[in-house]
């Protein structure tokens, strides 16, 4: 049978612990300053069930965090940077840096949040290199950023873009952001996953490229996704699903997932202001974790 798409780790799981497959998966939740947190282990053992490398999966509910106010925003961000902190290596003291890689393509809304929070980050690896003595004062962490942009734009791989710029900038670890497609309207936006097995740009929309992993890239890469589309075909399937049609059966599932739908995705409709406000969360967040001598106010001054 067709598997519906998603790439969230939650969702999976939930799928798989449906059909009793779940062999190698497990799940833990917890709360952190009133968020819900869920963590998905897959071991080398459910890789192949699950579809997706081994590793930790962390799901944070945000709900419409957009809508939200100051506080209950700046609460989300830090939350979300601890939970970075649990995925990224220790830094040693070097040359090296972080390198975020803002993944996706801006002109599509749905697709712009990476290269969104690029132009969100506090970026200073050159300020080490120029002024070390400021860098060290003001207490800045060693940032770089790239956006690679897409195919079609660029006739390289987002990938082979990101692998130079590593070597380039000596990074010790890559974080990446991407927009990711959910299986339910109810998580569009509303959730963010970090997990520490890389990510496949495009994957999200079955355009899938070269991976960004330790193994291509030569260095621990921490994802960063917000699912941003459902696939037509899939929440056809599941609305179905959900009232018990008598109707269903597995020859109209593969015709819903093997069909026309396969090429039509769903997007919320104020995705401009998600796009806006989720990569302002994700920009601060990963702030917070590369210049930890520095305060969030401090950061957005630096970057307003």
């Amino acid at each position: 049978m067709l598997e519906r798409r998603t790439d969230l780790a939650l969702e999976i799981n939930e799928i798989k612990a449906g059909e009793g497959k779940n062999k190698g998966i497990s799940l833990a939740e917890e709360t952190m300053n009133g968020f819900h947190i869920t963590t998905v282990t897959i071991s080398p053992e459910g890789e192949a069930e699950a579809g997706k490398p081994a590793g930790r999966y962390i799901t944070v509910d945000i709900g419409r965090i957009w809508e939200s106010d100051r506080n209950n925003f700046e609460t989300c961000a830090k939350v979300i940077s601890n939970l970075l902190d649990r995925l990224l290596p220790t830094f040693i003291n070097g040359s090296g840096c972080y390198l975020t890689a803002g993944l996706g393509n801006e002109a599509i809304t749905s697709d712009s949040i990476g290269p969104k929070v690029v132009k969100k980050l506090l970026i200073t690896r050159h300020i080490r290199q120029s002024n070390p003595e400021l860098f060290r004062n003001i207490g800045f962490g060693p940032a770089a950023a790239i956006t690679p942009g897409v195919m079609g734009q660029t006739g390289m791989e987002s990938s082979d873009v990101v692998i130079c710029a590593t070597k380039n900038c000596e990074a010790h670890c890559i974080i990446a952001v991407d927009s990711l497609a959910s299986r339910r309207l109810s998580r569009l936006a509303t959730t963010i996953q970090l997990a520490d097995t890389g990510i496949s740009p495009g994957s999200g929309v079955y355009n899938t490229r070269s991976g960004l992993n330790k193994e291509t890239t030569g260095v621990p890469v921490i994802a960063i996704g917000v699912p941003t589309v459902v696939d037509a075909a899939t929440l056809a399937l599941d609305l179905l699903e959900e009232a018990k049609s008598d109707r269903m059966s597995e020859e109209i599932s593969e015709k819903l997932l093997s069909g026309k739908g396969k090429a039509m995705f769903i997007t919320p409709k104020e995705s401009d202001v998600i796009s806006d406000k989720l990569s302002r969360l994700i920009a601060d967040a990963i702030n917070l974790t590369v210049h930890r001598n520095l305060s969030l106010q401090e950061m957005q001054e630096y970057t307003s």
